[in-house]
């Protein structure tokens, strides 16, 4: 399980990885389970999540997600399919 805190406005993403085939059937992804989001820990204005899904899941912090711009990872994925 990822742990993560966050504060009021700040974002959690939950993509493919980028090796992973996108014709992969959904059922395929969830045959372990759903993605489940748990809040473990709550202080002031701040919560702690834990995060349980399928490792073909990339669950990042918004700011780490955005630091390969959306167009660039588009392409590399389309590049691919």
């Amino acid at each position: 399980m990822l742990i993560l805190t966050r504060k009021p406005g700040q974002v959690v993403t939950i993509n493919l990885r980028e090796d992973v085939d996108l014709k992969t059937p959904v059922g395929e992804l969830f045959a372990q389970g759903s993605i489940e989001v748990m809040v473990t820990a709550v202080n002031g204005a701040q919560v702690k999540l834990g995060i349980r899904a399928d490792p073909r899941f990339l669950i990042l912090r918004k700011e780490i997600s955005a630091r390969e711009p959306e167009t660039m990872y588009r392409g590399k994925r389309a590049a691919t399919t």
